[in-house]
């Protein structure tokens, strides 16, 4: 007999799923009887952590800052249920006038682009009942003294699940993993 809300049956899709919060949504999606379906730019981390979930756990490496890698790797996925973004490199907190514009472009890149590209290929694969999960930090919201590109990219992400949310008409949430709480930003 299966849970209430079990995942039982569905497809996760988990982008930087090979480490940290990625890791552990997909751990426990498999835990709860779902097929993952792990991507991450790092094809070694990848099969870590493929073995560290077990089961019918699959993987596969791709540069997610690549539109047409992303383009391509949802073309060949097919349909699934579920599509969690987790992917990420530490930000680097910096005063505006230490900030280095290039470091700036490459955490928008990876941070809001890659998970916008995630959203636009990936969304026409989702089945009905399915969703979409972008996680972000607080620093959009509770920005601190040398935050800027932070609390910039983490604002980014909760302006674009608002937005796709009211376009989608479907299940779209933000989840604050970083901080004191972890919320989720609600259904249309």
């Amino acid at each position: 007999m299966s849970r209430e809300n079990s995942f039982e049956n569905k497809r996760g899709v988990i982008i930087g799923g090979s480490s940290g919060i990625g890791l552990a949504v997909a751990e426990e999606a498999a835990s709860q009887g779902a097929d993952v379906l792990i991507v991450s730019s790092n094809a070694e981390r990848v099969q870590e952590a493929i073995k560290s979930i077990g089961g019918e756990a699959q993987g596969q490496a791709v540069d997610v800052s690549d539109e047409k890698a992303v383009e391509s790797f949802f073309t060949n996925t097919g349909d699934f249920d579920h599509l969690v973004f987790s992917a990420g490199d530490s930000l680097q907190l910096h005063e505006l006038a230490d900030t280095d514009p290039k470091e700036a472009r490459r955490a928008f890149e990876l941070r809001y682009w890659a998970a916008l590209a995630a959203v636009k290929y990936g969304s026409p694969h989702i089945r009905k009942g399915g969703s979409i999960v972008l996680t972000t930090g607080v620093a959009g919201r509770r920005p601190q003294k040398g935050w800027v590109v932070a609390a910039s990219v983490c604002g980014t992400i909760e302006a674009l699940t608002r937005s796709w949310r009211s376009s989608w008409r479907r299940f779209v949430s933000t989840l604050y993993p970083l901080g004191s709480f972890a919320r989720s930003s609600g259904r249309t």
